[in-house]
């Protein structure tokens, strides 16, 4: 928590839904000294996204709707709508850009407010021929659990899961400090963890606008897996990706769940980022094994705790941890040497501008760089470099690597311009 400079923090393990260990760590109010605990409730941003997905095949069991439909029944003003389903909106191969790198998203906004936003934008690229994440999909997918349901998105959460599964503290559209034992959101900014207003319209609709707590999110992840929620035809629509794209740290994307491996089990997730809010929700279904945990700091990075955290509660064997220290397949070695130079460039204030796009070398002052090294730990020089993965995001190309120095380890994203050059990168502390 020091290390990421999070304020709160609280997590919740569970096997088959029953509790093995939950706890809060530091504030969900600083100001208030109010305590972080197992019920506090927080904004789980992206993690919204499974819940959406579950409206829909709710909607699709009721005979209302099918995720084969095309989006323009649903949104027929839109001018793509007709090449576009509704599985490819849920496993995000839509093509349809994501409204929050777009110029000019608005503090407050609609659901429809946010889709205006990409009306007239062209496709990122043909739909169901790749993965590139995009919250305009959820959005638009909960727009239509309230079209078709006529309810608002909330309502129908609460009557058709919520309620039933005695998720008491889990509830949408809601900001958390306003609802009993809510956190107030934080961030890291001037070198200080400072307050980060929402409003509700800032933590999104059908892409992030859920609040829970870790204790609600293993009992979701028990009853989810083990089929309370949906039928098991659906779970298994949720749990299947296409073969013919990959995705991320973890290979596969379902129905807003993210499908991988860990240290040899099957390993269900979704992180979650959000202004002032971040954490993780993940089970082993295999194993019966659920963990949640949630922050109200946005600088969270979830990847290397959530794997530490269950080499505790589930040890692996030593095959299974060596092999998660070997880089993924795929890795570029140009690309890996390309990031390798740039880190010790960013070090010195100094790097190769051959190596970086045009824009991006002017943007990386020496101060900027020394400073980004020096808020996530780098220190000295790396030990080991492993490949996790690469996929599409915000229309970029994404490499990711763990960097382990003498210190610290480090998360780094790097964008892959077209010419090879990087066009971005990106530094998190994982320790």
């Amino acid at each position: 928590m020091l290390h990421q400079h999070l304020p709160g923090l609280s997590i919740a393990i569970a096997r088959n839904g029953a509790i093995l260990y939950a706890n809060g760590y530091g504030y969900r109010d600083v100001r208030k000294r109010a305590p972080a605990d197992p019920g506090t409730v927080y904004n789980i941003a992206s993690m919204t996204k499974q819940f959406t997905a579950v409206a829909i095949l709710l909607l699709q069991e009721d005979g209302k709707l099918s995720v084969d439909d095309s989006l323009v029944r649903y949104l027929p003003d839109y001018r793509y709508a007709r090449q576009i389903t509704l599985r490819e909106l849920l496993n995000h191969t839509s093509g349809i850009p994501d409204y929050s790198i777009v110029d000019g998203v608005p503090h407050k906004a609609t659901a429809a407010q946010f889709v205006d936003l990409i009306k007239n934008a062209p496709l990122d690229f043909s739909p169901g021929s790749r993965f590139e994440y995009s919250n305009t999909n959820y959005v638009i997918l909960g727009m239509i659990v309230e079209q078709v349901s006529g309810e608002s998105y909330g309502s129908f959460l609460a009557r058709r899961v919520f309620r039933p599964l005695g998720l008491r503290s889990t509830s949408a559209r809601m900001i958390p400090h306003d609802l009993p034992d809510g956190a107030v959101g934080y961030t890291y900014a001037g070198g200080k963890i400072v307050e980060a207003p929402q409003t509700a319209d800032d933590l999104g609709y059908g892409d992030g606008t859920v609040d829970a707590s870790v204790t609600d999110l293993v009992h979701w992840d028990a009853a989810l897996d083990n089929g309370r929620v949906v039928s098991r035809a659906s779970w298994r629509e949720m749990t299947f990706s296409p073969l013919s794209h990959g995705y991320g740290m973890r290979g596969g994307y379902g129905f807003g769940l993210d499908l991988g491996h860990l240290y040899g089990r099957r390993y269900i997730f979704h992180q979650g980022l959000n202004v002032g809010f971040a954490g993780e929700n993940a089970t082993f279904p295999d194993d019966g094994l659920e963990i949640a945990a949630l922050s109200n700091g946005d600088p969270f990075d979830e990847d290397l705790f959530f794997r530490r955290v269950v080499s505790i509660v589930e040890p692996p064997s030593a095959a299974a941890a060596a092999a998660d220290m070997v880089s993924a397949a795929g890795e570029d070695s140009s690309i890996t040497r390309k990031v390798t130079a740039v880190l010790a460039g960013m070090q010195r204030g100094s790097i190769d501008p051959a190596l970086v796009t045009a824009d991006y070398a002017r943007a990386l002052a020496p101060p900027t760089m020394r400073q980004m090294c020096a808020d996530a730990g780098i220190k000295g020089s790396p030990q080991r470099l492993i490949y996790r993965g690469r996929t599409y995001r915000d229309r970029k190309d994404f490499v990711f690597y763990d960097v382990y120095y003498p210190d610290s380890v480090v998360a780094v994203d790097a964008a892959i311009a077209s010419n090879g050059a990087l066009s971005l990168i990106e530094l998190a502390r994982e320790d």
